[in-house]
């Protein structure tokens, strides 16, 4: 076995739910109480796991059996990410992560880190799948999106689009997590992604490093 789910969730009935859609596979529930960053949320997932293939799943998605091997065999394609119902159901390698970097914490209260995410993918020449083909359940966020123009302040610091071109202005923290040395996956290219609607102009528009900005 070298895969295991991560729940990651303060809401205990909801993450219990969550827990039986998946309970023939290795899983767990992860404190996500009193975070402040969906992405601190999931690089500390990924810090204390001990598996090489991690699945996020939210405590609002409600996967079948067939989702999961799914996503597990698409990893082992070569696919980047695997997001079945978009960051709410998501597997990855760890050396993805150590390809393009932890997860950004300076993202606050929720939203962007997919679409950072997504545009790091892009950049790296890694493929990313994404849909929305699992039973999710729609309830108010748990976020607080009332800190999240900070969020947007940084994104737009870090990405620029202009002219159908994206400048990368800012680099990544080093956080300084030890998930140990790279393994070598092959990943296949980003030209392969299956992107939602609202993203497929992503595969036309280029990447463009502006070391200038950088500091």
């Amino acid at each position: 076995m070298d895969y295991e789910i991560i729940i990651p969730s303060h809401r205990p009935q909801l993450s219990r739910e969550a827990q039986l859609c998946v309970k023939e596979f290795n899983n767990r529930l992860f404190n996500g109480a009193g975070y402040l960053s969906f992405s601190k949320l999931i690089n500390d997932c990924i810090v204390s796991s001990g598996f090489e293939k991690i699945i996020i799943c939210n405590d609002k998605a409600r996967p079948a059996n067939a989702a999961v091997v799914k996503i597990l065999t698409m990893l082992d394609e070569g696919w980047g990410v695997v997001a079945l119902y978009r960051f709410g159901f998501f597997g990855f390698k760890k050396d993805l992560i150590r390809k393009i970097g932890f997860f950004d914490e300076r993202y606050t209260g929720g939203g962007y880190e997919d679409n950072d995410i997504i545009l790091r993918l892009k950049e790296a020449d890694v493929s990313y799948y994404e849909n929305e083909e699992i039973e999710y359940i729609y309830l108010p966020t748990s976020w607080n999106y009332e800190i999240s123009s900070s969020a947007a302040d940084h994104y737009y610091a870090k990405w620029k689009l202009e002219n159908d071109t994206y400048t990368r202005r800012l680099p990544e923290e080093d956080y300084e997590y030890d998930i140990g040395p790279f393994k070598n996956t092959g990943f296949t290219a980003f030209e392969k992604s299956v992107l939602l609607p609202v993203r497929r102009n992503l595969k036309e528009q280029t990447m463009l490093v502006d070391l200038v900005s950088m500091p």
